[in-house]
């Protein structure tokens, strides 16, 4: 019985081994299995990267292997003035490079005569000699030495022999570009804007008629491409859809590059003289909104952007900055209370006190003991509509803007584009400011009437004065009348904004302005205009703090608008001065500008003497 459970137990060992063996063979058959399946997974999900989520990528860097894109860039559009001077346009200049290849006799011959290279070349180019020799290593290959360079210039380095006979052009290289140029310097700068550069080094349109139609001027780029064989030759029968360049369009202005010259040179020589912060001036047709000139200084060189000493010298100053305005309203506010019949053309205001009360005014009880006065304090006594404006009464004023009713006074002011944006097509025009009717008191009436609490820009100012000019309409300024592409033609014309007051409401203040100059509401110092027959208003306002309640006390804003011949004015002028130190008042700071500049442009538009 031993021998045999001793045979039994064998067996079962035998067994056990077989089936140990069996499961170990599965095990590793599963592994394998399991190893083929992730790594067909890996596949199938790399296919997917490739083919599904990176298609894009492959597609073009495939492409990038048998195509080549091609940019044409698209020629910028030239600016004109009205008498088709070139104020803006592009001209080819070159990039210089000197370059040498790694040649042992070029590079000899080229540093034997380094001294003479780098004479010749900074001769040209107007460049210090150290600079250029600094960049001459001994192991250069290539470096710039120039950019912007003009033709003239390229031409003359091109045609020098420095290393000898048959050498022109020997270790230089010319990279052809385009650039903005501005052939009358400062002039219309302010208008024109320039093209900069943004933080990625792109151009850019920045201030103007540059800035606000950039893609216009800039025009669009074209794009085309070969298609390549593996061995890199051009597949002459491929179909493509290249994209033709579309050229920039041509912008033809309106203004008169005389005129324009004339009233930068004397707006120049009157700022100094006053010792303005700025001064700003601006010449419209009436009856069209056409603006002839548009002037502002600090002035800049668009050629020359960069070596502006402050950013805000690059501002249109005309369109950009709003200002309380001051007196020149009070022709606006008396031809609202003629309009709506709450004043007529005999209208006598009766000044006893050189004041308005603000409380009894309004009735506001914080506002007792409040009054406004007159410019010198004193009472001013009878005056009709022109005495009002000759003595710019401030009390009359606001009488008369009280008698309206408040919503007719605030529509009216909306009529004459008071909180109005123009749309001139310069790219920082600011708009004026006027509070909503529903938050409108007495006090503001009062204040508007006189032009205080009540902003603007000098655009904004000559556009609603020049309604009395032209018999009631307003016309939209504009400064542009002429698109042209290769396409069309594209011809601005005049439009009418608004009717504010009617011909008969125009002529009273017309011919009040006329009788205010007559009696010497322009000062003592504008006397040779007496043989012009000029309509005119001043104002001086008082300049509101920045970062606090209430106005400086020293420093002012003065502006004068007038227009002339009275009976059918052919231009409007506004003269403005920011901050004059020889005076407070305009008839002692802006009124003297607007006479020499008057005097400098009344031959060249034809406005005749009195007879």
């Amino acid at each position: 019985m031993a021998s045999l459970n001793h045979l039994h137990s064998i067996n079962k060992r035998g067994k056990s081994k077989k089936n140990k063996n069996s499961e170990g063979k599965k095990s590793n058959i599963l592994l394998i299995g399991y190893g083929i399946t992730f790594l067909a997974g890996l596949i199938i999900f790399q296919c997917f990267r490739w083919q599904v989520i990176y298609a894009d990528k492959f597609v073009a860097l495939s492409r990038e292997q048998y195509n080549t894109n091609i940019t044409q860039k698209a020629q910028r559009g030239t600016i004109y003035a009205s008498d088709n001077t070139i104020l803006a346009v592009d001209q080819p200049t070159w990039n210089i490079y000197a370059t040498l290849s790694k040649d042992p006799e070029e590079r000899k011959l080229f540093f034997d005569n380094k001294d003479a290279f780098v004479a010749e070349v900074s001769g040209i180019l107007n460049m210090n000699k150290n600079e250029i020799e600094s960049k001459l290593t001994d192991d250069f290959v290539y470096t710039a030495l120039k950019k912007g360079v003009s033709t003239e210039k390229k031409k003359a380095l091109a045609k020098a022999k420095i290393f000898g006979e048959n050498t022109e052009g020997f270790g230089l290289y010319f990279e052809s570009e385009e650039k903005r140029i501005y052939p009358n310097g400062t002039l219309a700068s302010h208008i024109l804007g320039f093209l900069g550069q943004d933080e990625q080094g792109k151009t850019v349109g920045q201030y103007g008629i540059q800035g606000y139609y950039f893609g216009d001027i800039t025009g669009k780029e074209g794009y085309s491409y070969e298609e390549k064989d593996s061995s890199g030759n051009v597949i002459l029968t491929a179909e493509y859809q290249p994209i033709l360049p579309r050229e920039g369009k041509d912008f033809k202005l309106t203004i008169i590059p005389n005129i324009q010259s004339k009233v930068e040179q004397k707006l120049e020589e009157g700022v100094k003289h006053s010792r303005a912060k700025s001064g700003t001036a601006i010449v419209m047709d009436p009856h069209t909104g056409a603006i002839l000139a548009m002037a502002n200084y600090p002035t800049y060189d668009p050629n020359e952007y960069w070596r502006t000493s402050e950013p805000w010298i690059l501002k249109n100053r005309a369109v950009s900055d709003v200002y309380e305005y001051g007196s020149v309203q009070k022709p606006i506010t008396l031809s609202i209370a003629l309009e709506t019949e709450k004043i007529d053309a005999d209208f006598i205001c009766n000044d006893r006190t050189g004041y308005i009360d603000l409380y009894k005014a309004t009735g506001y009880e914080d506002l007792r003991g409040r009054k406004v006065y007159t410019w010198n304090r004193k009472a001013s006594g009878k005056l009709d509509i022109a005495g009002i404006f000759g003595k710019s009464n401030n009390p009359c004023t606001a009488t008369a803007a009280l008698k309206v009713d408040s919503q007719e006074f605030y529509s009216s002011l909306r009529e004459f584009g008071i909180g109005e944006f123009i749309g001139i097509g310069l790219q920082e025009e600011s708009n004026s400011f006027i509070k909503s009717f529903n938050d409108m008191t007495k006090l503001d009436i009062i204040m508007y009437s006189f032009g205080q609490g009540i902003v603007a820009t000098p655009l904004q100012v000559i556009s609603a004065l020049s309604t009395f000019a032209n018999e009631g309409e307003r016309m939209r300024p504009y400064i542009i009348s002429e698109i042209k592409d290769e396409k069309e033609t594209i011809q601005i014309q005049p439009q009418v904004l608004s009717t504010p007051i009617s011909k008969e409401t125009a002529n009273i203040v017309k011919y009040a302005l006329r009788k205010a100059v007559e009696e010497g509401s322009l000062g003592v110092f504008a006397t040779k205009l007496k043989d012009y027959d000029i309509g005119a208003k001043t104002g001086t306002a008082q300049i509101a703090k920045t970062n606090e309640l209430g106005y400086k006390e020293d420093y002012t804003n003065d502006t004068v608008v007038g227009f002339a011949p009275v009976d059918n004015p052919k231009i409007i002028m506004l003269v403005k001065l920011e901050e004059p130190q020889i005076g407070k008042y305009s008839t002692l700071t802006t009124s003297p500008i607007w006479q020499d500049i008057f005097l400098a442009i009344a031959d060249d538009l034809e406005i005749a003497k009195k007879n």
